[in-house]
């Protein structure tokens, strides 16, 4: 006599049993990765916001130092840095004077040098040469009133800007349109003036944006 064929049903159920055991498993390794995406994307944009906000600080510095250079120039000759360094020695006084504590370097792009804004060989300003979009559209300081709606770092230009002279006031016998359209000579190292062109509009004298 035959012994009785085993049944195979309950082996069956097992194996669909472990099939969905490991289609869970796939799924939520997936889920997990997704999250994991997500995270590290939200970590580097708030990274990215950190250095931006470093970034407005730094310029602000080198561009007020540059802008000390120019106004504490010895002599009654006013003039702008040739190069970064002297803002940290300036050697034009007997002590060397210090306009800036330290050489910063980008906050977005630490091992690139600074973008220069130059007139000749004369500094005016920084600006980063890193690549992106800054998050940061709105919400500046009032020297920094360019940089809103910036496509790219570059176009936060940290420019030092000398004052622009006080117009006189209007005296007695002396009309309020004489005292307005009174010409004064520019400070020697500062900027050229704009220039008057037929149609009425100003042109500025070329700035280059360069690296040191």
């Amino acid at each position: 006599m035959r012994p009785p064929t085993p049944t195979r049903g309950p082996r069956r159920h097992g194996g669909a049993q472990r099939g969905f055991l490991l289609l869970g498993m796939l799924v939520a390794l997936a889920l997990l990765s997704l999250v994991a995406v997500g995270t590290g994307q939200r970590l580097a944009d708030q990274r990215q916001r950190e250095n931006e906000a470093e970034l407005l600080f730094v310029g602000e510095q080198y561009r007020l130092a540059i802008l000390s250079f120019w106004r504490d120039s010895p002599g009654g000759v006013r003039r702008w840095p040739t190069r970064l360094d002297e803002l940290l020695e300036d050697q034009r006084f007997p002590m060397p004077r210090r306009h800036l504590r330290r050489l910063y370097p980008d906050p977005l792009a630490p091992d690139r040098p600074w973008g220069l804004v130059t007139q000749g060989a004369a500094i005016l300003g920084v600006y980063s040469d890193a690549p992106g979009v800054p998050f940061r559209q709105a919400g500046f300081l009032p020297a920094q009133a360019g940089f809103e709606n910036a496509s790219r770092y570059a176009d936060w230009r940290f420019l030092a800007e000398p004052p622009a002279p006080a117009q006189p006031a209007a005296g007695p016998g002396r009309p309020a349109s004489a005292a307005a359209g009174t010409v004064t000579a520019p400070s020697r190292g500062a900027p050229p003036p704009a220039a008057a062109k037929p149609d009425g509009r100003f042109s500025l004298p070329p700035l280059s944006l360069g690296k040191p």
